[in-house]
């Protein structure tokens, strides 16, 4: 394939996803947007450079992507270069997400309660409730994500949700 075909093969499969994955890093990274920024453009370029091993009989390029994400997310942690909590973001004077004026004040104070126990979670918890809830994948894209089964997949999402809500209830109900 000519690399012009390549190249347009490419946006078309990365527009459809790219949002998803960005809402996946920022629900990561506690919404530092810089960060996220860059991991993205990380991310894109790796998959771009990777393009030709994607394989649509293995899965989507959704999946793919997300695989590529999430190990990319991993190396940055493993690295030594883990993001602060919001509260310590917060302390430390930096500018929270502005909220797009069409937004009311209960879908922001929804929103910042959602970031606030999504911090309470383990890594694991988080990590599955996002690319669930946030990024909208099904429990066999998670598999396919997160190298496991699809039985453990529907497990663990599901204790991860009754341990958000068993949260939220204590905090905010």
């Amino acid at each position: 394939m000519a690399d012009q075909q390549v190249h347009e093969l490419f946006i078309a499969h990365y527009q459809d996803t790219k949002d998803k994955v960005f809402n996946y890093l920022m629900y990561r990274l506690n919404f530092d947007r810089d960060t996220c920024e860059d991991l993205l453009m990380d991310i894109v370029l790796k998959a771009y450079e990777k393009f030709d091993q994607f394989d649509r009989e293995k899965g989507s390029f959704k999946n793919w992507i997300f695989g590529i994400a999430h190990h990319h997310l991993l190396n940055f942690w493993r690295d030594g270069r883990p993001t602060d909590s919001l509260d310590e973001m917060e302390e430390a004077g930096a500018e929270m997400p502005h909220v797009a004026p069409e937004e009311t004040v209960s879908e922001e104070l929804m929103h910042r309660q959602i970031q606030k126990v999504l911090e309470m979670l383990t890594a694991p918890e988080k990590e599955i409730l996002t690319l669930r809830y946030i990024s909208d994948l099904s429990n066999a894209e998670i598999a396919d994500v997160l190298d496991k089964s699809e039985g453990a997949v529907r497990t663990s999402l599901s204790r991860a949700l009754e341990h958000f809500k068993a949260i939220h209830s204590k905090f905010y109900e």
